[in-house]
């Protein structure tokens, strides 16, 4: 990538309305999309070569204009299933609980919660550093409006989506991913992406799916 250059684009939609917050769970989620792609030397995009997706989570919202959180989560079945492992949704218990017992020193401050829902990176770009960068990067760029990343390590592979879909029937960038190419086998496949996010800086104490990290965790990683 001599005389190149790597840069993120990131886009999200928000409905203007003149009615209060709460009517919908979706009010406390932005739903942030986006690309990572290699710019010429001019600074023009030349080729996208990363997409991802995060959902923000906007507890923090939610607390001041008193808006349940256990509604909050209903806004989609990924972020369910989510809190679902990572807080205490028993009721008469703190919200917070799970969570804080793992950061007894640094508890977040931030109730904002990034959820990097899916990365994904083009076959001849892979290997190469570029999924860390991009982590990063968007650790940094969010640091002060987000109190807690969470990434979740199932290989996409293995996904009923991929899995059901013919292949002449995908979307030409999926078709591009070639999740055919990827391990086979579930196993190995989920051992080394959990391998991947603790190089990253992040943990899963409380599921073995779910990693969580603070923001100055992933920075102040060295690897």
């Amino acid at each position: 990538m001599e005389n190149h250059s790597l840069a993120i684009k990131y886009s999200f939609n928000d409905i203007l309305r003149d009615e209060p917050l709460g009517d919908n769970p979706n009010d406390f989620i932005n739903k942030i999309e986006f690309e990572a792609y290699i710019t010429d030397i001019y600074g023009k995009s030349s080729e996208v070569i990363a997409k991802g997706k995060i959902s923000q989570i906007l507890f923090g919202l939610a607390i001041d204009h008193g808006y349940p959180l256990f509604d909050v989560i209903d806004a989609s079945e990924s972020i369910l299933d989510m809190c679902s492992v990572l807080f205490e949704l028993e009721e008469g218990k703190d919200f917070w609980e799970k969570i804080e017992a793992n950061f007894i020193d640094t508890i977040p401050v931030n109730y904002t919660i990034c959820y990097l829902e899916c990365l994904e990176i083009v076959p001849n770009y892979r290997g190469k550093g570029i999924g860390r960068m991009i982590i990063k990067s968007m650790t940094e760029r969010f640091y002060d409006s987000c109190g807690l990343w969470v990434v979740k390590g199932f290989p996409i592979q293995h996904s009923g989506v991929i899995k059901k879909t013919a292949f002449e029937d995908l979307e030409q960038w999926d078709k591009q991913m070639d999740y055919n190419s990827f391990e086979k086998d579930f196993e190995k496949s989920q051992y080394k992406l959990f391998q991947y996010f603790q190089k990253l800086g992040f943990q899963n104490p409380v599921d073995i799916e779910y990693f969580i990290a603070q923001p100055f965790q992933i920075i102040d990683k060295k690897i």
